[in-house]
């Protein structure tokens, strides 16, 4: 019968190197066990037949009847333990069990020397002999690779061969045979001890190295997760060079081209557009580098958060007086849907209002003219406190939302948009969300807008202390 052995561990349970070896014993002498127990029904019949000469049939049938039945319970047994998926959570009740069924199994074969023992009979006697002395080795040899096992196989026939010369042979013969028996004795105990060692020894390097394929098998797969992180990383350095290279040129170029105007006779009548745009580049450049050192200090966790009492609403409201004209321009409107009574809030201003600044911009330049961005502010039923910006815009696709997060991201809607970003605002958001122990969702459809929502942790509310001032 081929049986095979299911593992004893699992990934999610801690490495026990001697447990697990105990277990591989255990089923090493149960396949053993197993193998050369399928043949013995017919062993005890051709026994019983040959015994039919000194005996009645009535007495060898119970014997035979009885050893078979045994050895098939124990036989049922093995097979149920090497089939047990679970059986490395319960070694010693296998164990106790297995060592049990074998013992009894043993005893019961074994107890045909006594029961059908013929005084005076030399052939009987010498095939009774030869009989258990055969059973002892082969139960040595079958069991040895556990101990527990091994004892319990061992012990009917070492207590049968020693006491059939004893009860049955005459004075010096008895003592002689008695010796001579128990040197056999301890020739099979000491070649199973022999095989139990060989059986540890090449067990213990089978699970050794087992273990060790496994750590060079978690060693590579982190050393593929480093090299993940390290082509993330190059490419992010490449995206930042690329990006920037881009973003800091212009208005760079445009400094540069303004102020040598200055020097031009065209330059008097121009000069407050010029003067406007040189501003206007210099303010570009100005976030632009802020927003760099801000994603730099976050990921570097050496962002500092001042908190204070932040009046939600007020501060919504500043950010939409900032940015009306902006979404005027593009022919968006730009409202807010503010729950009554709003608590204040534990957090950092500038941060806060950082994150609706990125969020309303972001929505302002991917929703069409005609389109509406809605900020929007509430308490959840669980306590946290949620607020964010919702447009109807172009949307985000779905395979688009990961890279949003990442440094420099930008989903293919950028390509739609006469404004591209560096990538840099939604990063932001996100990083000063978590600062504040809270966390980021968005959703969106393409073509029919984006929501996203910063969520606070409920211990940052202040139910019952007054409004304050935001910056």
């Amino acid at each position: 019968m081929n049986v095979t052995s299911k593992e004893s561990t699992t990934a999610a349970e801690p490495f026990n190197l001697r447990a697990t070896l105990e277990l591989r014993h255990l089923e090493t002498a149960s396949r053993y066990l197993l193998s050369n127990l399928l043949p013995l029904p017919l062993i005890v019949v051709g026994l019983a037949v040959l015994l039919g000469m000194w005996h009645a049939t009535r007495p060898l049938a119970i014997w035979a009847g009885v050893t078979i039945a045994t050895w098939s319970i124990t036989i049922l047994l093995l097979y149920k333990f090497l089939n047990d998926g679970h059986r490395h959570q319960s070694v010693a009740r296998w164990r106790l069990a297995i060592s049990a069924s074998i013992f009894v199994s043993a005893a019961a074969f074994v107890a045909v020397a006594p029961l059908f023992w013929v005084e005076n009979d030399r052939l009987n006697n010498v095939l009774l002999y030869v009989l258990i002395a055969a059973g002892l080795a082969s139960a040595g040899a079958q069991s040895a690779p556990s101990l527990p096992v091994l004892v319990a196989n061992l012990s009917p026939y070492c207590a049968v061969f020693l006491s059939l010369s004893l009860a049955h042979e005459k004075y010096p013969l008895a003592l002689g045979l008695a010796f001579l028996q128990l040197c056999y004795i301890v020739l099979v105990a000491l070649y199973g001890r022999s095989v139990w060692q060989l059986a540890h020894e090449m067990l213990q390097l089978r699970e050794e190295k087992r273990l060790l394929i496994d750590r060079l098998k978690s060693a590579l797969a982190m050393a593929n997760e480093e090299r993940t992180r390290a082509q993330a990383a190059n490419r992010a350095k490449s995206d930042f060079l690329a990006n920037m290279s881009h973003e800091l040129r212009t208005p760079l170029n445009a400094i540069l081209g303004f102020s040598e105007m200055l020097d031009s006779d065209d330059f008097a009548p121009r000069r407050r557009e010029y003067s406007k745009l040189i501003h206007e580049s210099g303010r570009h450049l100005l976030t632009l580098i802020n927003d760099v050192l801000d994603l730099a200090k976050i990921e570097s966790g050496r962002y500092a958060i001042h908190e204070g009492e932040v009046d939600f609403g007020l501060l919504a409201g500043d950010c939409v007086a900032m940015l009306r004209g902006k979404a005027s321009e593009s022919g968006v409107a730009l409202v807010t849907e503010l729950a009554p009574d709003l608590p204040a809030v534990v957090a950092d201003v500038r941060a806060v209002k950082q994150i609706l600044l990125n969020l309303v911009s972001n929505a302002i330049k991917f929703t069409p003219p005609g389109g509406t961005v809605m900020v929007f502010g509430r308490v959840c039923a669980d306590g946290q406190f949620a607020f964010g910006v919702r447009d109807n815009g172009i949307g985000i696709a779905e395979e688009d939302r990961e890279r949003v997060f990442e440094n420099f991201g930008q989903g293919r809607q950028d390509a739609l948009t006469m404004e591209r970003g560096t990538g840099l605002g939604l990063p932001i958001v996100k990083g000063l969300a978590t600062a504040h122990g809270g966390r980021l969702e968005l959703e969106s459809r393409l073509g029919r807008g984006t929501c996203v929502t910063v969520f606070l942790p409920a211990s940052r509310l202040l139910p019952d202390a007054p409004r304050a001032t935001s910056a």
